[in-house]
């Protein structure tokens, strides 16, 4: 699989979270990948994926620094 279709295949499951109503709640990076997790408002239970690719990685700090610049 190309460099390309790992990262939209990330960015699909990132999008798809934040579509359906979950916020980004933390970040953690390691050699492995970063661990973005995820919580809906009214959830307890939360979800997480490991984003191995650059490019995902770029794109979901994006997302948050744009929610963080809303929110001013």
């Amino acid at each position: 699989m190309s460099s390309y279709q790992a990262f939209l295949q990330e960015k699909q499951l990132i999008d798809e979270f934040v579509n359906n109503g979950y916020k980004i709640t933390a970040i953690t990076g390691s050699l492995d990948g970063d661990k973005v997790e995820f919580r809906k408002e009214g959830l307890i239970k939360m979800k997480s994926i490991l984003l191995l690719n650059a490019d995902s990685r770029k794109y979901v700090t994006t997302l948050l620094i744009k929610r963080q610049l809303q929110k001013q």
